[in-house]
């Protein structure tokens, strides 16, 4: 196949080249010419393809070696179009040269049916009700009875598959499709993983700098009283991301290694993703072009900056660290001194008084609230969850990027919510009912 395809290809190629190097041949006399080839993916020839140029509109059909030819076009940039029934639509774009003959090769992907099935790759049995979507083309369709699918008038090739069930992990997966082969396409789906989640008792703390050496907006340590929730014993990590949004956007790859390079819109989107996986209710909706939290949905979310450092500082159980289960930082997380310029799998440091594991250091972690400076000083007493409005959302927790000053649990930064980093990543947590 790949021979014939060369070959055919190289033939096209002598003839266009002995024609425009032929001072005495008659095209010569031609300012311009346009010649082409369509194929299909197996390197045969496609005749009768209607070939349209624009902008000068010019329609004609390729002949039976898939060959098609224009004369006298205006030098400039072309958008050519290859139709035919039966086939996806072609286009490419050429630029024409004044006084000079271009070649063009066009593939043209027929539409084809095909059948198969998703499986469950621990017990290989197949799994109904999965859905099955083909990216870039709009076509859906949901697995039946033995995890069989089906679809019509997809396009012969390469083609991206996303397949997303209830109790798995999301699959994509590249699958090269061939007019020969219309069945026996399978996709292997793996078991969820767990995020592990750990109970903090709700209560009555100290908000803020309580140690006189902060910063202003970490001023007046106030009174704050927090519900009950449960949140992530480790920072979300790459495998726990690949899982549910079926790619890695992390800068330093490893499984074990906390998700980074994502921003607080990434951040809504898995919590909203992996709710619907564990067949949690969604806790984010979009309102007039703003995100709005359902604090009193099952589902995963971002903790609210109180929730986070009640967490970091051990809850009901806490001894008053500076960072989050320690007096010494070098304990309890990785940071500029000791990181080696990389971010670290995640538990690797001791975890403090709630068995919560790199609250200090590793990655920024991406919190509700709009950040304010004053906002300390307006703050609820109840559950508070930040300012109504802002331009930033808050970060915690300090990363393996910054010295220890900023690694302390009651250190608050902002991030613009559309911005990503490679030391920025997020944790989650769940109400309870």
């Amino acid at each position: 196949m790949k021979l014939k395809f060369l070959l055919l290809t190289s033939i096209f190629l002598i003839i266009t080249n002995c024609t425009k190097n032929n001072p005495n041949s008659p095209e010569s006399l031609i300012k311009t010419k346009l010649r082409g080839i369509v194929l299909d993916i197996n390197g045969n020839p496609v005749e009768n393809v209607k070939i349209t140029t624009e902008p000068q509109t010019i329609t004609i059909l390729s002949n039976h070696l898939g060959v098609f030819e224009f004369d006298n076009l205006n030098a400039g940039i072309y958008k050519i179009y290859a139709e035919k029934s039966g086939y996806l639509k072609g286009t490419t774009n050429v630029i024409i040269k004044y006084n000079d003959t271009t070649t063009v090769q066009i593939i043209l992907r027929a539409l084809i049916s095909i059948n198969g099935r998703i499986i469950d790759e621990s017990s290989q049995e197949g799994i109904e009700g999965a859905i099955v979507e083909v990216e870039n083309y709009s076509l859906k369709t949901i697995s039946g009875n033995n995890g069989s699918f089906h679809f019509d008038n997809i396009p012969a090739g390469s083609n991206i598959f996303s397949v997303i069930k209830e109790g798995f992990a999301v699959k994509k997966v590249s699958l090269f499709l061939t007019p020969e082969k219309t069945s026996g396409y399978e996709i292997n789906l793996s078991k969820l993983n767990t995020i592990q989640m750990c109970f903090v008792q709700g209560g009555n703390f100290i908000m803020g700098d309580n140690f006189g050496d902060g910063n202003f907006n970490e001023r007046p340590a106030h009174n704050v009283i927090l519900s009950s929730y449960l949140i992530s014993k480790f920072e979300i990590t790459q495998k726990n991301w690949i899982e549910t949004m079926g790619h890695n956007p992390a800068r330093y790859w490893n499984d074990e290694n906390p998700i980074e390079s994502i921003s607080w819109y990434d951040a809504i989107e898995f919590c909203n993703k992996r709710s619907l996986l564990e067949g949690l209710q969604q806790c984010y909706t979009y309102e007039n072009g703003k995100v709005v939290c359902n604090f009193n949905a099952n589902g995963y979310r971002l903790p609210t900056e109180a929730e986070w450092e009640f967490a970091a500082r051990g809850g009901l159980l806490s001894k008053n660290t500076k960072f989050s289960g320690s007096q010494n930082i070098s304990d309890v997380a990785w940071y500029y001194n000791n990181s080696n310029n990389t971010p670290h799998p995640v538990g690797e440091k001791n975890p403090n008084e709630l068995g919560i594991y790199d609250m200090s250091g590793n990655v920024w972690e991406f919190c509700w609230d709009f950040y304010d400076e004053n906002y300390y000083s307006q703050s609820l007493l109840f559950n508070p969850q930040g300012p109504l409005i802002g331009n930033f959302r808050v970060l915690r927790g300090g990363s393996w990027t910054d010295d220890a000053v900023f690694n302390k649990l009651y250190y608050r930064n902002y991030y613009e919510p559309h911005a990503r980093g490679s030391n920025v990543g997020l944790r989650v947590v769940r109400s309870v009912q």
